[in-house]
C-alpha cells in the first residue's frame, strides 16, 4: 500500500480567502484536508495552516494553486501534521467518552 502525500501551507490571516479558491478545485476537495489557525496549535498566531492529504496528483496541484499566489508550504510541516493528527485524536477520544 502507498501511504498517501502531504503537504501543509501557512497561510497569512489576511489570505484566508485563498484557502478557499483552493478547496474549490474539485481534485484536491476530494482529497482529506484539515484548517487551523496557527494558535490553536501553538505556533504563529497571524497564520492559518491548511494540510492536504491524498494522492500525488492532488497534492501537487494544492501546490501549484498556492505557489501561483505566492504562498509556500511550511517549513515546520511534520510539526504541524503532528499537532493535527494529536488533536484530532484528543477530539475522536472526547466523542468515545461522550458515545462509549
Amino acid at each position: 500500500m502507498i501511504d498517501n502525500m502531504y503537504a501543509v501551507f501557512e497561510v497569512d490571516s489576511e489570505k484566508f480567502d485563498l484557502i478557499q479558491d483552493v478547496l474549490s478545485d474539485e481534485l484536491v476537495s476530494r482529497q482529506t484536508t484539515s484548517i487551523r489557525d496557527g494558535k490553536s496549535l501553538g505556533m504563529r498566531e497571524d497564520v492559518n495552516y491548511f494540510m492536504v492529504e491524498g494522492s500525488e496528483e492532488a497534492v501537487e496541484k494544492a501546490i501549484g494553486l498556492f505557489s501561483e499566489e505566492g504562498v509556500e508550504q511550511a517549513e515546520n510541516a511534520e510539526e504541524v501534521k503532528k499537532a493535527i493528527e494529536e488533536e484530532d485524536q484528543a477530539a475522536a477520544q472526547g466523542m468515545g467518552t461522550v458515545f462509549g
